[in-house]
């Protein structure tokens, strides 16, 4: 979706900040370098090196990428091995696993790096056309952004180095800071976002970071941490997060949108200003110079010819996870199930998110695929003038990268283990059934608590699916043993999960290269 703040200049995702560390010679500033005392002259200059902050976000592995992750869970199996999928959810998982132990810590730490050489470099300006307000709030979006990166290094790892400030050849090798120390600098830098970021709706606020975005990951990153080993949740989160989401529900800035599919497809022509967005990951097609390998999703990552209905499969279990258009649970013997037509009486969103054999999409384009091993093949992000050219890696869609729906998913989730199933918790989730193109029924009165639970966590998997939050939502409600062992008759491949997954190894060439100072994760050693 075309967005000018988002227009990246190649030339600033190449910006180097550097410092002089010796007399002579050495002190001149680099004639092929941008320097922050030659760059950071004027609010414009400052404005781009944001923008190129913002480019990050753009990084695949949690844009474009994110259904892939599902296939680390019990969603889908990935032909391609996209970032290791295949091989980490096969296992066993070791530092020299590949995939996303390497790829997590490297982007993370780039991106970090690059936040924290514009704060610094922004702290220090001092030209009045900036306003302290303005700085502010730049701090609050740059600051956000490296809460974002270090909650996934958190989530992957645990004990990571926290890297506050640019580093220099004297102290490039870091040690660990322990997983609390980490999840405490992540909180703080969120509650600063929180105060400086305009409570005002994404729509309205060009592209940058508002208010409830920041809201939103201190929903995530508490509710990761939310559940003890038994599985029993911790009340005392789950109230933080119940205010914190009920806070941006009553801001009425944002709503469910009518259209599911139009979320995630830029030629459906519902994402520009959609009331579901809390904050999308913009992409300009069709040059984006900072998206090399996608714009926005490509459909040859879905109909990929080397593999039988596609790279991208959705598994059965899961397919059988939509309920019947009453609200029963899926069974073949239900009078609603039509074995000529699976997707006949289900929940519309297994038709807008998976297919079997051909798709008809909104521009009327139909596609053709082989058939998939597992009777399944991906719809749900891929655009129909993508699948007549699939080669082209141009369609330029945006990435919800938060939305509304998870807001109301995290609510429920929070109220029902702190309150039971009240009238809020099954508002919430109703909001998301009764969608105007979805019209599911609302939940059926008189659950109990553990019932309630099951709907939401049923809720999450179908609303949310291949978006990215399916591993780590089994992870943290702790029942990674049960839910990813998973065999080959039901997943192509044997899934496996140990108890010490939920934790993953540092990648064993950042131990190779800090040898001595950075150690390795317990359980991995």
């Amino acid at each position: 979706m075309k967005s000018a703040f988002h227009n990246i200049n190649i030339l600033l995702m190449a910006l180097v900040l550097l410092t002089a560390c010796s007399k002579g010679f050495l002190e001149r500033n680099p004639t092929d370098m941008l320097n922050a005392t030659t760059y950071y002259t004027s609010k414009s200059s400052v404005d781009a090196a944001l923008t190129s902050c913002y480019a990050t976000l753009q990084n695949p592995m949690f844009t474009a990428s994110s259904p892939y992750y599902d296939c680390m869970a019990d969603n889908g199996y990935n032909y391609n091995n996209t970032y290791g999928t295949t091989t980490l959810s096969r296992g066993p998982i070791v530092p020299t696993s590949g995939g996303y132990i390497d790829n997590v810590y490297s982007t993370s730490y780039a991106s970090i790096a690059r936040y924290n050489i514009f704060l610094k470099t922004l702290s220090g300006y001092s030209f009045k056309d900036l306003s302290a307000a303005d700085k502010l709030k730049y701090e609050a979006e740059a600051r956000l952004m490296r809460a974002m990166k270090y909650f996934d290094l958190y989530r992957f790892y645990g004990e990571v180095p926290l890297v506050l400030e640019p580093l220099s050849v004297e102290n490039q090798h870091q040690s660990k800071s322990t997983a609390v120390a980490v999840q405490t600098q992540i909180i703080v830098d969120i509650d600063f976002a929180i105060s400086n970021l305009p409570n005002v709706s994404y729509a309205a606020n060009k592209g940058h970071l508002a208010k409830a975005a920041a809201q939103v990951l201190k929903s995530r990153v508490l509710l990761f941490d939310a559940y003890n080993a038994d599985g029993t949740s911790r009340k005392d989160i789950m109230a933080n997060v119940k205010t914190i989401t009920g806070d941006i529900m009553a801001s009425s800035f944002y709503s469910i949108s009518p259209s599911f599919r139009g979320l995630f497809c830029e030629d459906i022509g519902k994402q520009e200003g959609n009331t579901e967005f809390i904050f999308s990951v913009k992409f300009l097609a069709p040059n984006n110079p900072t998206a090399t390998q996608f714009i926005g999703v490509a459909a040859e990552y879905i109909f990929d010819a080397s593999s039988p209905g596609g790279a991208l499969l959705p598994l059965k279990n899961f397919a059988n996870e939509f309920e019947f258009k009453d609200g029963s649970s899926f069974s073949t013997s239900n009078p609603l199930y039509n074995p000529n037509n699976v997707y006949q009486n289900r929940d519309p969103r297994m038709s807008k998110t998976l297919f079997s054999d051909s798709v008809t999409f909104e521009n009327g384009f139909t596609a053709r695929i082989l058939p998939s091993p597992t009777g399944y093949s991906y719809y749900k992000h891929v655009e129909g003038t993508d699948a007549q050219n699939i080669y082209a890696n141009k369609n330029g869609s945006d990435w919800p990268a938060m939305r509304y729906a998870e807001v109301l998913l995290m609510y429920a989730e929070a109220t029902n283990e702190v309150d039971g199933p009240s009238a809020g918790v099954y508002g919430a989730v109703n909001q998301i059934r009764t969608r105007a193109d979805i019209n599911m029924p609302p939940l059926p009165a008189g659950l109990t608590q553990a019932q309630m639970r099951d709907r939401i966590r049923h809720e999450r998997r179908i609303e949310l699916a291949f978006e990215g939050f399916r591993y780590d939502d089994i992870k943290r409600w702790k029942l990674g043993v049960q839910l990813l062992n998973i065999p080959a008759s039901e997943a192509i491949i044997n899934k496996t999960f140990v108890q010490k997954n939920y934790r993953l190894p540092l990648p064993q060439s950042q131990i190779d290269i800090d040898k001595g100072v950075l150690v390795q994760n317990p359980d991995y050693q």
